[in-house]
């Protein structure tokens, strides 16, 4: 497969007082032509910064990206003056935010937001922009687009307002669409809608997609490789099939345990004990070390480098690498 952005040693630290928050810590990621990669974790892993720093959406004010490349097109994204940055943008590389009500602009109607970014983006003329917009609205599930364009995201449901999110996205077809936790904000019903809008995206138009969430079962669903990341770093990677019938790392192990099942009854749910430690640069232990069953004194006195195994696979563990130097 072709391979449309790599992702080297990304660092993106925060800010706090007297300390520096390595929010993402070195992270590696490839994205194949037409692939949709579930990056997962629990909240403050780190998911949204990389997706936030490849696209040139952090705060600078307290954001700082210390290292590493993000290569798209033979373009560094890291590195791209902001003009460059903007011309991409929601040109070649969209996000699909999670919330739509602090998404859209309560005070525009829905054509005017989506008819915004073809104005940045292309040469259309209005009546061009006006097809665009009643195209886009039907690729969506958007029934009566025409009266819809001239609503006001008050008046649309939370299902509608994240499919105009997703039509927004989708308006200059770009080669990458990011979308992060797009479905949280939603009830049960209208995320399988969405979920399934989604997949038919790429499919039928073959875009590559980077799906974040913290919900294991929605990337079985979805994803053909899968990301799980801890702490910043990455912990795992390998195809879905892999991860969800033998997971290597303790943490992914916990992941999936903690997913209800109903062939178990069961009164009380699984969960991983402890909570998510805050992280300060340098850091000098397993990060999931405080938290782990299996965890020994070498795991708390240096880092786990992250291993590659024969089968592609990867895994951040200290057990791995014994394997590895008895192969």
């Amino acid at each position: 497969m072709e391979r449309i952005l790599a992702i080297r040693g990304l660092k993106t630290y925060y800010r706090a007082k007297n300390r520096i928050v390595p929010a993402v810590d070195g992270v590696d990621l490839d994205l194949e032509k037409g692939e949709m990669l579930g990056i997962v974790g629990e909240s403050g892993c780190g998911k949204s910064t990389v997706a936030r720093s490849v696209i040139g959406l952090i705060d600078r004010s307290y954001t700082e990206i210390a290292g590493g490349t993000a290569v798209f097109d033979g373009m560094d994204l890291l590195h791209l003056p902001p003009k460059e940055m903007n011309r991409i943008r929601g040109a070649r590389i969209s996000m699909i935010f999670q919330n739509p009500l602090t998404s859209l602009n309560p005070v525009y109607t829905i054509e005017n937001q989506i008819t915004e970014i073809l104005s940045v983006h292309t040469d259309m003329n209005k009546e061009e922009k006006h097809r665009r917009c009643i195209e886009l609205m039907k690729m969506v599930g958007i029934p009566a687009p025409e009266s819809r364009l001239k609503d006001y995201p008050h008046q649309l449901s939370g299902g509608m307002q994240q499919r105009v999110l997703i039509a927004i996205a989708l308006a200059c077809n770009p080669d990458i669409i990011i979308a992060d936790e797009p479905t949280t904000a939603l009830d049960v019903t209208i995320q399988a809608q969405i979920l399934q809008l989604i997949r038919s995206i790429n499919r039928e138009h073959g875009m590559s997609m980077i799906l974040i969430t913290h919900n294991m079962g929605i990337v079985a669903q979805m994803c053909g490789r899968i990301m799980v990341m801890y702490g910043g770093v990455c912990v795992e990677e390998g195809t879905t099939m892999e991860i969800f019938t033998s997971p290597l790392h303790p943490y992914t192990e916990g992941l999936l345990r903690a997913i209800p099942s109903i062939a178990d009854d069961k009164e009380e749910l699984f969960s991983i004990p402890g909570t998510v430690p805050r992280f300060t640069y340098p850091v000098s232990s397993c990060r999931f070390a405080g938290r782990c069953p299996y965890s020994e004194r070498g795991c708390t006195e240096s880092e786990p480098p992250l291993i590659e195994m024969e089968n592609g696979r990867k895994v951040r563990c200290f057990r791995y690498m014994e394997k590895e130097a008895a192969l």
